[in-house]
């Protein structure tokens, strides 16, 4: 087993083990990270939109 594959599995079981002892928590880094990829998007939108 290569290294890169297994920091991937180490990374992924930590993951596994967050959302399995605090959803909430990890239910608010989710959506806070939807939140940013939504403002990403309309600013590019804007963006395009000046453009255009």
């Amino acid at each position: 087993m290569t290294v890169k594959k297994l920091t991937h599995l180490s990374l992924l079981a930590l993951l596994i083990f967050y959302l399995a002892n605090t959803p909430s928590d990890a239910a608010y880094v989710l959506r806070s990270a939807v939140n940013v990829l939504g403002d990403a998007a309309e600013g590019l939108s804007r963006f395009v939109t000046d453009v255009a």
